[in-house]
């Protein structure tokens, strides 16, 4: 795991890309070698955000006030 006293940092902003069928248990950052996958990665997230304007996520339910 990539870290500096015991706080995990990824590389410079970027997503994490795993294989997770060779890696299951998402230990192997492959973001070097499969570098392309971040353009249309950003660009879905780019197109779901716009999408939030016309129709925004519902409130997420509040477990601490009960009757309301």
């Amino acid at each position: 795991m990539y870290g500096l006293a015991g706080a995990r940092h990824e590389g410079n902003g970027f997503p994490a890309i795993f294989n997770i069928e060779a890696d299951p248990r998402e230990e192997n950052n492959v973001v070097g070698t499969n570098a392309w996958v971040i353009g249309p990665y950003l660009k879905l997230v780019a197109e779901y955000l716009k999408s939030l304007e016309k129709h925004p996520n519902p409130k997420a339910v509040n477990m601490t006030e009960f009757g309301k």
